[in-house]
This record gives structure tokens, sequence and C-alpha cells, in this order.
């Protein structure tokens, strides 16, 4: 912005033919953003007009140079929109031949690995680019932007603590306050949104999640202060209904209803469509109409799968056929971390943060949010994997299995209380249980399920931040549960000691010898705060977060049969 004033001024010097003055400010402009080609072309005509020849020529020669360098640049710009990523890099390793660490090069580099997907190469690049050119604000915002897509919150935080003269733009705050709920400081992160609602940032967003923050903590009658707020601000922020939706126990009124109604017809965006159809079937299903509700929740369903299309994964297949006893038997084994992990899995909407909730009230358990930390591990190995073992585990090392710990055990370090056991509740990490067993083969993992057709339900009427794709679709949604039953069977024959299966239905009925069983696996004693985890304080970070904190109740268990006549499809295609 500076250099863009003081060429604005020195174009202003030259059309008043007054060269000398208009030099010192070219020359300043080329000095501290010398990749300007028109600053160096307009240097040159000042000193032709003064008759400085020999400096004519020298600035004369860096404009042709940065032009050229630059047009090349474009050109892989080009190339990469076109998402020919080969090309992408070939144009960019050689101008960077040219000039070393140029940091518009590194930028671009960093991101066409990010939009091939090779995460690993995005943040490294990223890192090196804020190394080697640590003045630039375009860079450090880059490297903080990457921090964040890679899901490194501490080390977000800890580089905008030491930026020494920098004012963090509003997104970036954002971001840092987003960091900050992922790191469980949700009073800076509140702190943090309410200024930038303050200074009108997207101020429905920022009340959106502020009333996010209160509905973690428990405070959902100031989230819905919040929600109501937001909702003020820009009725069109529709993921608030579906927010105010989901917190169970609000009611739309037949005003409000009727509202929604109005939106679902004129609003054109249709993910922001979606949102109302999801609030208005929660809302008809409240009211008992449960054929509108339906409807509802269809349209919603048949949005989101048009527009976020499904791919299904082989992994789960890949998994049954390759790994075996005799594989995990030759994997090399390394040291146990001196706590116990408890990994908590299953299917979404099976009863999970029940589980982890009923655990987490226990004085010798630390819990967090839903980490994506072993997923992230499990990418990285993928991409790198060139066999048709998953994650290589046929020719991995014991090095590459310790530095992989370790690197777990350090995104965790800031989540811990140093109590005994920690529990890791994300329910996708079903998959990656031989990966669980290889890193940590003392960890324990306990798998929640549900009746399948209570869980199908659940999901189908529950619309997802980001994630489970598969759920927008009866065809799709059957074969996702299909599989994860398929493949849980698999892992419980090879790892039978280390996995306990609970019936979310069980801990309903039975509760009192089920959170015994619970807790024997987990090598605890049980504790009477156990039997009341609805008055824990603990923040919640799930959908779920307003049912765990109420006494167990039965009502949901038979809540799909009230939509049976709409679910015969769906039941036909479940195992």
């Amino acid at each position: 912005m500076i250099n863009e004033q003081l060429l604005k001024e020195a174009l202003n010097l030259i059309d008043k033919k007054l060269y000398v003055e208009a030099i010192p400010l070219l020359t300043t402009i080329t000095n501290s953003q010398p990749e300007l080609d028109q600053a160096w072309l307009h240097l040159s005509k000042c000193y032709e007009e003064i008759g400085e020849l020999s400096n004519q020529r020298e600035a004369y020669k860096q404009y042709e140079m940065i032009s050229w360098f630059n047009q090349q640049l474009s050109k892989a710009k080009e190339e990469l929109r076109k998402s020919d990523f080969k090309n992408t890099q070939k144009i960019i390793q050689e101008l960077l031949k040219l000039v070393p660490n140029e940091k518009r090069c590194l930028l671009l580099l960093s991101e066409a690995a990010f939009k091939a997907g090779d995460l690993q190469t995005y943040f490294k690049v990223s890192q090196y680019n804020f190394n080697c050119n640590p003045t630039s604000i375009t860079v450090t915002f880059n490297y903080l932007e990457t921090l964040f897509n890679t899901k490194h919150f501490s080390e977000f935080i800890q580089v905008t603590s030491e930026l020494d003269n920098v004012d963090l733009s509003s997104r970036m705050t954002s971001l840092l306050a987003a960091c900050h709920v992922k790191q469980m400081n949700f009073e800076l992160a509140f702190e943090l949104f309410s200024v930038l609602e303050e200074q009108n940032f997207h101020p429905s967003i920022c009340l959106l999640r502020m009333g996010n923050i209160k509905k973690i903590i428990g405070d959902s009658a100031q989230a819905i202060d919040l929600y109501k707020a937001a909702l003020k601000k820009d009725n069109t922020n529709t993921e608030t209904y579906w927010n105010l939706a989901n917190l169970k126990t609000y009611k739309f009124t037949d005003n409000e209803i009727k509202d929604l109604e109005a939106l679902s017809t004129s609003l054109l965006q249709p993910t922001k469509k979606a949102f109302i159809h999801f609030a208005l079937g929660k809302a008809y299903e409240q009211k008992n109409d449960c054929k509108t509700a339906f409807n509802h929740y269809k349209a919603g369903n048949l949005i989101k799968n048009k527009h976020i299309k499904y791919r299904e994964s082989k992994f789960d297949t890949r998994c049954v056929k390759s790994i075996n006893k005799d594989l995990i038997t030759k994997l090399p084994t390394i040291p146990s971390p001196p706590f116990q992990l408890v990994f908590i899995v299953g299917m979404p909407r099976s009863g999970s943060t029940l589980i982890e909730q009923i655990l987490a009230s226990h004085s010798k358990v630390d819990a967090s949010y839903e980490l994506t930390e072993i997923i992230s591990i499990a990418k990285l190995l993928e991409q790198k994997n060139t066999s048709t073992t998953p994650y290589g585990l046929d020719n991995i090392t014991e090095q590459a299995l310790i530095d992989l710990s370790k690197r777990y055990l350090k995104f965790i370090e800031p989540l811990r209380n140093k109590k005994p056991i920690f529990i890791d509740k994300l329910p996708a990490n079903y998959q990656h249980i031989a990966l669980i067993k290889s890193l940590f083969p003392n960890a324990k993992i306990i798998d929640v399920r549900r009746d399948n057709k209570a869980t199908a339900w659940s999901l189908y009427k529950h619309i997802f931040s980001e994630g489970h794709t598969y759920s927008y679709c009866f065809e799709n949604l059957a074969q996702y549960i299909n599989k994860h039953c398929e493949l849980m069977e698999h892992w419980k024959t090879l790892y039978p000691d280390d996995i306990l299966s609970v019936q979310y239905e069980q801990i309903i009925k039975n509760f009192d010898s089920t959170v015994k069983e619970i807790m024997s696996f987990c090598s605890i004693e049980i504790e009477e705060s156990c039997y009341s985890f609805y008055n824990s304080k603990r923040p919640v970070l799930t959908p779920s977060s307003e049912q765990v904190r109420q006494p167990i109740y039965k009502d949901a268990l038979n809540d799909w049969k009230k939509f049976k006549p709409y679910l015969e499809p769906l039941i036909k295609l479940l195992n």
C-alpha cells in the first residue's frame, strides 16, 4: 500500500517533468519491492530525461529481466488455474534457479501443493518461505493460513505472539480465534470474535461463532441470545437457524417457522437453502408432523448430495485384505507413552460423545475435542505409500513409527492435564485402528455401536459443517454403515483384547453395569462423578453437547420408528 502511494506520487512528479524529484521515490520502491517492473521502467525514463544514461541502461536492464520473470510467473499461475500441477512446478523451479527463495514463486508453489492435496509439501514450502522472507507480511499471513489449514493450531498461536510490529488482519484474527477454540481457550476466542464483531467484520458470523462457544461450554441461554443477535444482523446467515434447531432444547415459534418457509423459497444459494430445510425438518419434527419434517430433511439432503459428491473409498477393503495377524506380528514394536491412550470410535451419532462424557467425568481422565491428528498421519503415510498395504505397514521402519508417535504426542501435549488416561474420541478413527495399535501398542479402543436404523436416521437428518458426504443419500449411507460394521469385525479378530464394543442401547437400559464394564476395561475404579456425568462442566464441541448434559433418557431410542414408513428403502439396504 505504501509503495502504491509512492508510485502514484512519482507518476504525478513525472507528469510535471520533475524527474529529479521522482527518482528517490522510485528508488525507494525498487529497493523494497524489486519485483515491480513498472517502477524500474519509470526509473529508466527519469534517468534518460536527465541525461544519466549509465543509470538509465541499468534500470532498463532490470526492467527487462523482471518483466520477463513476471511473465513467466503469470504463465505458471495460468497453468495452476488449469490444474496442470506438473507444468506449474516446472516453470516455478526454473524461476527459482534464477532467483532462489523468491517469495512469489514459493507462494505459488505452496498453493499448487495445497490444490494438489499434498499437505506435507504445502506445509514445508510455506514454512521455508516464511523462514527465508520473514519481513514479508504476505508471506507471514500465508504461513499462518497454512498452519491453520494443516491443523497446527498451537504453532499458529505461537507465531502470532512472536510477530513484532505486525497488525493481524481481521481474517487472521478470526483464524486466531478459531485456533483458540481448538486449543480449548474459549475465553480468549470469545474476546477475539467480540472485537471483530464490534469492528463490523462479518458481524453475523462472529455472533454465530460466539454463540457456538457458549453452547460448547454449556450456556444454552446465552447461545440462543447470540444466535438471535446474529440473525438480526443477517437473516440469510442460515447456518444460525440450523444451530438453533440443533440445540435440541430450542423450539421454533409458528412465526419463526413461517419466516423459515419464506426463506426456503426465496433463497437461491444452495448451501444456505440446505440449512433452512434441515432447520425446518427439526421444527416440524418437534410438532410431530413427520411427513412435512421428512420432506424438508429429504430436500436438504438432495441439495447436499448434489453439491458435495460422495466418493466411495476402497480403504476399508484394503484393510481387510492386507492387514492380518501375520503382518501385525512382524511390525516393529515401539515403546508406549507413560499414560494410557483410549480411542473412542464408531459411527457418528451412535453415542460416542456420551461414552466420552462419562469417562471424562472421572478424576483420572483427560479429554479434549474431536482430534483429527490420527487421520492427518494416515493421509501422510498414504501419500508416500507405494504398496497396496494401507500406510505401507508391510515395510514401515521402527524409526518411522517412533517419529509419528512423537508427532501425535506433541500434538496432544497442550490438551493434556497430565492425568493417567487421555481420550481421543473421533468416530472416523475406526478405519485406522491398525495404525493406532502400531503407534501405541498399549492403546485401548472403545467401539460404540447403536441400532443401524437409528444411526442412519440420526445421520440423515443432520447437516454437517464438513465431511460425512456419505450421509446425504440412502444408498451411500447404508453402504458406509455396512462397510463400517464389516471393518470393525475384522479389527476385533486382530485385536480381541484391546477393543471393547459398547452398545448404546445397553447404556440406556443397563447404565450401571455398562459403565462398570467401561471403567474395568480402562483399568480404573468407578467414581460417583461418572454416574452424574451430566453435571460435568467440561466443554463439549460435538452436536451432542446438550444431550450429554442431561441424565440418561430413553426417548431417542425409538425416534426413528416415527419415520419408518419413509425409511423403508434405507432399511432394506442396511445389513
